[in-house]
């Protein structure tokens, strides 16, 4: 993958997960969730069987920040296809399809792993799942 594709993925993703964010912050039933929420997630996009890109997102009471790489320390790991993931961000993927099903590679469709302290943080993810999905 070259590095204008690479870049061209980033902000496809950086104004996806922007403008959800920024929708969820305009319903007041949310606020509390999204004022709330501390993560720091990695993000590997599966592009090819055996290459991912990696970008992680950083939550820390109402500000979000998503940049390119793997953090050093961070609470939960995440990897998918950027497809499966666009559909599971606009509703049409089930946080249970993503798990059960598996992707064009064989994979499931979305993975995760424990963080950099090696706790699992289900509630992350739960948590996660409802910011980044659309209602």
């Amino acid at each position: 993958m070259i590095e204008s594709e690479k870049d061209n993925l980033f902000i496809l993703f950086q104004q996806t997960i922007e403008a959800v964010i920024k929708e969820k912050e305009e319903n007041p039933k949310n606020e509390k969730l999204i004022k709330k929420f501390k993560a720091r997630v990695i993000i590997g996009l599966q592009i090819e069987e055996d290459y991912y890109f990696w970008i992680n997102l950083v939550a820390n009471n109402g500000n979000y920040s998503l940049g390119k790489g793997k953090l050093d320390e961070f609470d939960l790991e995440l990897r998918a296809d950027p497809e499966d993931l666009v559909f599971f961000v606009n509703g049409e993927n089930s946080v249970i399809n993503m798990v059960l099903k598996k992707n064009r590679f064989g994979f499931k469709k979305l993975r995760f792993s424990k963080g950099s302290t090696g706790k699992r943080n289900f509630g992350i993810l739960l948590k996660l799942s409802k910011i980044l999905v659309l209602d």
